[in-house]
């Protein structure tokens, strides 16, 4: 699966991309992005769902609640995972 490394890679909001026994941390969340990229979400809004991710589901902000990563990871993400879904079809 592919996919798989690029949240890996290109995310990666709690850096485990070098750690081969996490290769499936980011999973759980792989099915709800490509839902939204075969809806053909922008990329503001699969952007919107990391940013939930990030700080709802696991808690990483600064202590204004701010997410940790900076946008342009989750840009690079979004794009990375729309080429590929655009490669597979």
């Amino acid at each position: 699966m592919a996919i798989r490394h690029i949240p890996m890679s290109k995310w990666d909001p709690i850096g485990v991309s070098g750690v081969p026994e996490a290769a499936d941390e980011y999973d759980s969340y792989i099915g709800d992005v490509c839902g939204l990229l075969d809806r053909n979400a922008e990329n503001d809004e699969i952007a919107a769902y990391l940013v939930w991710v990030e700080t709802r589901r696991m808690g990483l902000t600064d202590l204004a609640g701010n997410p940790l990563l900076p946008p342009e990871a989750r840009s690079e993400a979004v794009e990375a995972l729309r080429q590929l879904r655009n490669m597979e079809f």
